[in-house]
């Protein structure tokens, strides 16, 4: 049988213009997958933020179609003998339900952020939750005036919300057993209520001169040179965004704020 020594050459060259072939294909593979992990990444953030803002909305309704119903905002009233304790409504301002406690990351209060013992009240907004939904939750003990349905007579259901099925810090979004409504990222909604009944609101967040530094879609209320920020409505609601932070002393445009997700805008 004749050789041909010509034919082995090919064949390797051939095995080598595949391995080539394959190592390009590899490549691309992997410059592609590097182009779409940040898209993915990007498509998952904002689809937590549309889901935010839809649970804002939903909240925001609940609050509205219960003030329309009973002709007042959801809050704490005069305690029940013989509690003591203070409640939203009796503070004669807007009130800001915030976090209360620990192991929130930043913790929002009614009073500029600062618990103050004695002469405030703080509450997160699980005291809000219990009136919306006419329940009431293992992990929580609320205000003397919202337990037994007093703050809604009519046991109406004005939020629902799915059940995160856990409490505390690492009970991820949805209401929580401990009455909590949090965001995608675990973090508690900030909601702040116009309990003075002026047509303004305002929260112990947003009301400075300094977060404002950036349009945040509010305007100053009252006289020139005040430094409360309100927004002309009853309502107002937002969330601390991924980072889970806030910080007053920054414009609204920065970190820790500009991921914030307000109900307002």
């Amino acid at each position: 049988m004749k050789h041909h020594p010509h034919r082995t050459p090919n064949r390797n060259l051939r095995q080598a213009m595949s391995l080539i072939e394959l190592l390009v294909v590899i490549s691309i593979i992997g410059v592609l997958a590097g182009l779409l992990l940040p898209a993915v990444g990007n498509v998952k953030k904002k689809a937590r933020v549309v889901q935010a803002q839809k649970d804002m909305a939903d909240m925001k309704g609940a609050i509205s179609v219960y003030q329309h119903d009973y002709s007042r905002l959801p809050a704490s009233s005069a305690p029940v003998a013989p509690d003591t304790t203070p409640s939203a409504s009796m503070l004669g301002t807007d009130f800001t339900y915030g976090t209360t406690g620990t192991g929130y990351g930043t913790n929002v209060y009614n009073n500029n952020n600062v618990a103050v013992a004695g002469n405030n009240y703080q509450a997160g907004n699980a005291e809000l939750m219990v009136i919306l939904t006419a329940s009431t939750f293992a992990g929580y003990t609320p205000h003397s005036s919202v337990q037994s349905d007093r703050r809604n007579p009519r046991k109406i259901g004005y939020f629902n919300a799915k059940s995160s099925g856990a409490s505390g810090a690492t009970a991820g979004k949805g209401l929580g057993t401990d009455g909590v409504m949090r965001d995608p990222w675990g973090n508690p909604y900030i909601v702040a209520l116009d309990l003075n009944y002026d047509g303004w609101v305002s929260n112990s967040v947003y009301n400075g001169n300094t977060v404002n530094g950036f349009n945040t879609g509010l305007a100053r209320q009252g006289v020139a040179g005040s430094s409360t920020w309100a927004l002309k409505d009853s309502v107002m609601i937002f969330s601390f965004g991924a980072d889970g932070m806030f910080a007053t002393t920054n414009a609204a445009n920065l970190d820790p704020n500009k991921d914030n997700v307000l109900s307002w805008k």
